[in-house]
């Protein structure tokens, strides 16, 4: 499955009074596709878990909350992979054990 944090449609949502026309545009599309997604495929939205974090953590941090939904997963015994294209998220989760991937390395595939 393919499971998003709820975390990233709220980021999105926000970015829509944030944005130029054009950038509007780009996320009501992404959040179009998503929906879509959502019904033809096996993607999930999946809640944060703060309480997951190490204590070095903000736990009010869009990216750490993210990263939360990854780590409920690998405690989970699955092995999950983050995709994102964020260093310091790469980084972070790389340093909790968790697999990441860029989509510029997808693409790459």
């Amino acid at each position: 499955p393919v499971v998003l944090s709820a975390k990233v449609v709220d980021e999105l949502d926000k970015l829509k009074i944030k944005l130029d026309a054009s950038g509007v545009q780009n996320v009501q599309k992404a959040l179009r596709s998503i929906n879509y997604q959502m019904t033809q495929r096996d993607v999930r939205m999946e809640l944060s878990d703060p309480g997951l974090l190490p204590a070095d953590f903000d736990r009010r941090s869009p990216d750490n909350m993210i990263l939360t939904v990854a780590l409920k997963y690998k405690s989970n015994r699955y092995n999950p992979i983050l995709l994102t294209s964020d260093n310091g998220l790469q980084i972070k989760a790389r340093g909790l054990g968790v697999t990441t991937i860029s989509l510029k390395e997808i693409l790459k595939k």
